[in-house]
């Protein structure tokens, strides 16, 4: 049986943001394939916007506030890949070190106000942190687009927040964001256009694939992309351990476990079969294969996974609840 898939952005064409392109002969990079219609007024902080030399400096593309783990891996991915200049970014983090860091790789200090000027905001902090960053953000002086990964927070609540004319687009990206394999859904929330739904998948495309969804569906894209990576791990920690437990060294257990997840993987992405023809093309009739998946069905296999995911959506609604109250 084939299958039919969800349309996704990033999984061939995500080379096409790495690599530069030809014209004429010479190599062109990446950032100038950026459309025009991308580039938008700088952020309105004097100080902000001055080079040491008190020359003009090149108008801002993007603020990032919040440099953690997703904050900081979308942007090490955006650099790497050229989308946008660093000079053209603003970062802004409550610990200095995470701003330097940045700063050395050319983009510009810049501090929550400023940021909250710019037409562009990418919101990577933790969603209880937003009342008090957005104090500091304050309403801007502009439209303005905020990119929004805080999970659970809907774009109603961050609006509520920030206020002014801002519109927002909300995005689920996954840890595997931090090796370029990352799977990102991209909802659009209050007053999202066309053209601000393009930017954010031009952004989280450095880090994976993209996917558009909608918003009321965040909750269940939470729980199973957002925090399906531990479902992948969890699984991992019990197959290594039943290797062990059959007699094989450890490091022998973890090699034979991870290569056959990470090629069963690639496998089930790249065959036009659904995973159930793949499984069937595995399992012969009385057969080991056969008797271990006969075990996992008595044991409750898919019932555990099924009350993982309804879990992680309950919660999240949940969160939600309290967030609104």
């Amino acid at each position: 049986m084939t299958r039919s898939r969800a349309r996704t952005s990033g999984c061939n064409r995500r080379m096409a943001w790495r690599t530069s392109i030809w014209i004429s002969g010479e190599k062109t990079p990446i950032s100038r394939q950026i459309p025009r219609s991308f580039h938008h007024p700088p952020l309105r902080n004097p100080s902000m916007n001055r080079r040491e030399d008190d020359s003009t400096a090149p108008e801002l593309e993007l603020a990032v506030v919040g440099l953690g783990n997703m904050g900081g891996a979308v942007l090490k991915a955006v650099l790497a890949a050229s989308i946008i200049p660093a000079d053209r970014i603003g970062v802004c983090d409550a610990l200095e070190d995470r701003v330097a860091g940045f700063a050395e790789a050319g983009c510009r200090p810049i501090d929550p106000a400023a940021a909250g000027e710019s037409t562009r905001i990418l919101l990577a902090v933790k969603p209880q942190v937003l009342p008090k960053i957005a104090d500091s953000i304050g309403p801007g002086v502009g439209p303005r687009l905020a990119i929004s990964v805080m999970a659970g927070l809907r774009s109603q609540q961050i609006l509520a927040n920030l206020g002014g004319d801002t519109r927002i687009v909300r995005t689920m990206p996954n840890t595997p964001a931090a090796i370029g394999a990352g799977v990102t859904a991209i909802a659009p929330g209050h007053g999202a256009t066309e053209e601000d739904l393009a930017f954010a998948r031009m952004i989280f495309n450095a880090v994976g694939t993209t996917i558009d969804v909608d918003e009321s569906h965040m909750h269940a894209v939470t729980a199973v992309s957002g925090s399906g990576p531990a479902w992948v791990f969890r699984t991992a920690e019990a197959w290594i351990a039943a290797a062990i437990k059959q007699g094989l060294p450890p490091a022998t257990a973890e090699t034979l476990v991870i290569e056959t997840m990470f090629g069963a993987s690639k496998l089930l992405r790249e065959s036009e079969h659904d995973a159930s023809t793949l499984r069937e093309a595995v399992t012969s009739k009385g057969g080991t294969t056969a008797a271990g998946l006969a075990a996992m069905d008595e044991k409750g296999f898919d019932d555990s996974i099924h009350a993982a995911i309804q879990a992680a959506v309950e919660r999240g609604r949940e969160l939600d609840a309290t967030d609104e109250s």
